[in-house]
């Protein structure tokens, strides 16, 4: 299996933002055993895209048991495959309000804690990039950058907001002729995280320092605080 982010049987591809309630989804879609190519399971769109050749390419090595040797792709067939597959492939994410997402990750039992080590002030002065205290940092400035190709252009099919769960899952569903079929549910949430009171952590100040850094986010999404 190349990534957790690939569900071959389903045909999809799930780009799992950090702090998005991912954790849901993936855990819905994710193939049951064997080991991942890559696991790091918040990969871009880009790097899962150029990561399907690899991911075939390696498939098709060793594998030769005939002479003469006609059973075996050319690199040229590779490739086209790895391009078909991210084609047709449903790809698609879930994003979340900068202010609450900040509050997450501050809040957040694993990767890098910093709850306990610093005030949540000091963290949105310091908190520069879209996953700083994650296990696997990408230095993606904003959500959107798991989600754009190198032009700044969107490569998904769907991208729904994390506070629209329930409906986006009826919105997939539809859009896959029922092929793949989400369940509302929430996993990994943090008990201690402040998120769904954000706004009480906020002084002005922290407020638009988030604002600032995450103006793409907000002005695409369409966010507010």
């Amino acid at each position: 299996m190349l990534n957790e982010a690939i569900n071959f049987e389903k045909e999809c591809i799930f780009v799992a933002v950090p702090k998005t309630g991912s954790t849901s989804v993936r855990s819905q879609l994710r193939y049951r055993g064997g080991a991942c190519l890559i696991p790091n399971p918040h990969l871009s769109i880009i790097q899962i895209r150029d990561s399907l050749y690899t991911c075939f390419l390696i498939n098709s090595l060793g594998q030769n048991s005939t002479f003469p040797s006609r059973e075996v792709p050319a690199d040229a067939e590779i490739r086209v495959r790895a391009k078909q597959v991210f084609e047709s492939f449903f790809k698609f994410a879930a994003v979340r309000n900068p202010w609450a997402r900040a509050v997450s990750l501050y809040s957040r039992r694993e990767g890098v804690r910093l709850s306990d080590r610093m005030s949540f002030q000091d963290f949105c002065v310091d908190h520069c990039y879209a996953s700083d205290t994650c296990r696997h940092p990408t230095l993606h400035r904003n959500q959107l950058d798991w989600l754009t190709d190198e032009n700044g252009i969107s490569l998904m099919d769907y991208i729904y907001k994390l506070e629209e769960f329930e409906a986006a899952v009826g919105d997939i569903a539809r859009m896959t002729d029922q092929r793949i079929r989400l369940s509302a549910s929430s996993e990994n949430v943090n008990p201690s995280s402040l998120s769904s009171a954000y706004r009480d952590l906020y002084t002005p100040e922290a407020r638009n320092l988030i604002a600032r850094r995450f103006e793409r986010d907000i002005d695409y999404f369409g966010y507010c605080f």
